[in-house]
């Protein structure tokens, strides 16, 4: 039996971003919960109103980390860009939805891709995530590819439960279904529909082949995080913002 909390409670209700959601409330390890208002995931935030603004705000977000490509910063702005508000950072990782790559057959190929080849930007936004103050928000453009890499990684090191992680990631599903058109049009037409739909899906077999590869070739999340360079200190200040 998982500790997964219903959607209902954990996604923040917002007019401009729909997969807005926060980390905290699950079952850790050594009997700890993760926090809430410390650690969020999210979808693209260029709709955000001045009041969805306001509430994330509330919330206590300070610091906002992008994970999207230049040309995807360019069409869709990040309100959050030139804000005094908030402390904002755009680390691109590779984006799942627009690559060509005839070795890629599904998702979970390109996380497991994720974790061998963009080590060095993983470690830049975790590092962030452990050293700012306040809570921290990252996102791409459905919050499902980039993002669930992110979360995965971070919920691992917290000690959740691979049960929880997957379900974790398969609640962006239902939520990204206001903008799966939008998202489709940033699918490159050379890429066959039938993969097209498989970018934009979010089946629980990614996901578990990534925290595969992860346990089979680096040992597990932390294993890893050190792997990639993040110091003692930085592994225990993430710990410290995830479970306290």
């Amino acid at each position: 039996m998982t500790s997964f909390t219903p959607p209902i409670e954990r996604r923040i209700p917002l007019e401009g971003a729909f997969n807005v959601r926060d980390l905290g409330g699950y079952e850790a390890g050594n009997g700890k919960t993760t926090q809430w208002g410390r650690v969020y995931r999210a979808d693209g935030l260029h709709r955000l109103t001045a009041e969805d603004q306001r509430e994330l705000l509330d919330r206590g977000i300070r610091t906002v980390v992008d994970l999207r490509h230049e040309h995807e910063l360019a069409e869709f702005k990040n309100v959050f860009a030139n804000s005094d508000a908030v402390s904002y950072h755009n680390i691109s990782l590779v984006n799942p939805a627009a690559t060509t790559r005839r070795d890629i057959r599904c998702l979970g190929d390109m996380y497991m891709d994720m974790l061998d080849n963009v080590q060095p930007l993983l470690k830049q936004v975790m590092e962030l995530v452990a050293e700012k103050e306040g809570g921290v928000l990252f996102h791409c453009a459905a919050g499902k590819d980039r993002t669930g890499v992110v979360a995965g990684l971070l919920l691992g090191l917290a000690g959740v439960s691979r049960e929880t992680i997957v379900a974790d990631y398969e609640q962006t599903g239902p939520n990204i279904e206001p903008i799966k058109a939008d998202l489709r049009k940033g699918i490159p037409d050379i890429v066959p529909e039938e993969m097209a739909q498989e970018l934009l899906g979010c089946a629980p077999t990614n996901m578990i082949m990534m925290l595969d590869h992860l346990e089979k070739e680096y040992g597990g999340a932390e294993a890893y995080l050190r792997g990639i360079g993040l110091t003692e200190e930085q592994l225990e200040k993430l710990q410290a913002k995830l479970v306290g």
